[in-house]
């Protein structure tokens, strides 16, 4: 944990000009916490703008429906950062997940500060606010708000509110509290609605989404007494089906949701021909460790990377690493 809660606030409280990023594909905790944070900053008068590397997926716009969110893919030019005084990145400590922004900051690098809840990082800032401890960069964000005495309002509880129940998964992950529930409640009674976001979170897939992920449990493969589950998506099959890039987000959980399963991992072809891999645990294998393996990070329980094709020799990579990490992890219970 790395929070210097007066330095933070008084950083805050000084910059005029702020512009918000967050890394790739983004997520609900990446854009809740943006808007949450706009919105605060914004209530103490400042001059905000969230500007992404990537668009907002199609199946997360529904948490910007006043559109506050900007991206240099959609039109930006670093040039028109360059009045800001103050650069956030959130919910990220690593410069590759930043995309194209990762430019803009190193441009302005004095400026940069970084507020996270990962474990892993590299030299993104020499200003950190990070508590590992956090269940959600939401979760931070909120603190913020309190600290800053900013009045919770409807447009900032609401994409917190995603934020924190996503990044929890559903409020059923290791990482939450009596706390966590109660600052879900505060949300709640600030505006935040359990029942349209749940909707917009788990109930829009298309007929192709769940055809992908028929295909998907169909062809997961088990190991080590069907503690660990591993499966694949390749391109072909995201296109056979006619599904999005974005189908593919959860698929990793629900594998996990296999009865006996400890691990679940899965390796997602990208349309460049990278592979991103994500690894989840029941709590006992770290999966930050085994993340950063490949030049990867994460928590313990929820990691990811990275890697590069072909397919197959990634796949055994990936599996042998996975494999020896299991392995090692039973022979010290021994």
């Amino acid at each position: 944990m790395r929070l210097d809660w007066a330095s933070l606030l008084e950083i805050l409280r000084s910059c005029q000009r702020v512009v918000l990023t967050s890394h790739v594909r983004p997520d609900c905790d990446a854009l809740g916490s943006e808007l949450g944070l706009r919105g605060i900053l914004e209530a103490l008068g400042k001059d905000v703008r969230i500007v992404n590397a990537q668009a907002t997926p199609a199946n997360l716009k529904w948490i910007d429906p006043d559109r506050r969110i900007e991206s240099l893919a959609e039109g930006v030019k670093p040039a028109d950062l360059a009045d800001r005084d103050l650069f956030v990145v959130l919910d990220t400590s690593a410069w590759a997940q930043l995309g194209a922004m990762g430019d803009v900051a190193k441009a302005m690098r004095d400026r940069v500060l970084v507020i996270d809840h990962h474990v892993s990082e590299d030299d993104l800032s020499d200003r950190w606010f990070k508590d590992t401890a956090a269940e959600a960069t939401a979760r931070i964000v909120y603190e913020i708000g309190l600290r800053l005495r900013v009045p919770l309002t409807e447009r900032i509880a609401t994409p917190l509110y995603a934020g924190l129940s996503t990044d929890t998964g559903g409020f059923r992950f290791p990482s939450v509290s009596g706390e966590s529930f109660r600052i879900a409640g505060r949300l709640v009674d600030a505006g935040a609605n359990p029942t349209a976001i749940y909707r917009e979170l788990f109930e829009q897939d298309s007929l192709a989404r769940l055809h992908l992920v028929g295909r998907t449990i169909a062809g997961a493969v088990t190991s080590h007494d069907g503690r660990v589950i591993v499966s694949t998506v390749r391109q072909k099959d995201i296109k056979e089906v006619k599904a999005q890039p974005a189908d593919t987000e959860d698929l990793v959980n629900l594998t996990l949701a296999v009865k006996g399963t400890e691990v679940a991992v899965i390796l997602i072809e990208q349309p460049d021909g990278r592979i991103k891999v994500s690894f989840r645990s029941r709590g006992r294998l770290d999966c930050n460790a085994l993340a950063a393996r490949f030049g990867g990070g994460g928590h313990k329980a929820a990691a990811g990377t990275i890697v590069n094709g072909p397919f197959e020799a990634a796949h055994e990579r990936v599996v042998a690493a996975v494999d020896e990490a299991w392995l090692a992890l039973q022979a010290a219970a021994a």
